[in-house]
């Protein structure tokens, strides 16, 4: 009996510490300085298939993050209903080699600024404009409250011309990226594809205290 009842309590105890520990990996386990938007694939893609007809950036670098040279490119957002208001940093991505051989490109995300994916398209460019952040509580949080927009709020970009382009969330969509499906590992990269028509896609880290799931809004302009 005493033995049962030694082996019971052990076993409860191991039961509570695996627990707490994969609890702390989850959460711990938020939005680093680098992020892969399609996690457990070859990575997003940093030059995807896309329709020659339709106008693209050429990406100027790779591995870094800097203020967009490019005038027509957004250097802010703006989304009053939660009070967002912050620079967008022009965003490459590195290589990496994995044990495996292969290699494998991950998203170099601002710390605590936006980073508009330098192979998207510029407002008023006819296609689909890419931009995302940090929204943890281990990390940058510029993106802390897009979680809050809701249908129909606007979302401004300002070019480096200040000229104002407006957009209206059209879309919220919240997928699995941890250990995902392909069909969602395909939804994930067809994000990151240029647009017949103009749109903006905001991509964040879901939720708050981790990045199990990727929050994509989508807005169409006003």
């Amino acid at each position: 009996m005493v033995i049962n009842a030694l082996s019971s309590t052990r076993a409860k105890n191991l039961y509570v510490t695996i627990s707490f520990y994969l609890i702390l990996v989850v959460s711990i386990a938020g939005c680093s300085n680098i992020v892969q938007i399609v996690p457990f694939s070859d990575s997003p893609v940093p030059t995807p298939t896309h329709d020659p007809n339709v106008k693209r950036p050429v990406p100027l670098f790779i591995g870094s993050t800097q203020p967009p040279t490019n005038l027509n490119a957004p250097h802010q957002i703006v989304a009053p209903t939660i009070n967002l208001n912050a620079p967008v940093l022009a965003m490459g991505w590195s290589e990496t080699a994995t044990m495996w051989g292969d290699t494998v490109s991950e998203w170099e995300i601002p710390y605590n600024e936006a980073g508009w994916h330098i192979n998207s398209a510029v407002p008023n460019d006819g296609s689909n404009i890419i931009i995302s952040g940090h929204n943890n509580s281990l990390g940058g949080r510029v993106f802390a409250q897009v979680e809050n927009l809701k249908m129909g709020d606007e979302i401004t970009l300002l070019t480096g011309h200040n000229k104002r382009f407006i957009y209206r969330v059209e879309q919220r969509n919240v997928v699995r990226a941890f250990m995902a499906s392909a069909e969602t590992d395909a939804y994930l990269q067809s994000i990151l594809l240029p647009t017949a028509s103009e749109q903006l896609t905001v991509i964040t880290c879901w939720p708050s205290w981790s990045n199990t799931h990727r929050l994509v809004l989508v807005a169409k302009p006003k």
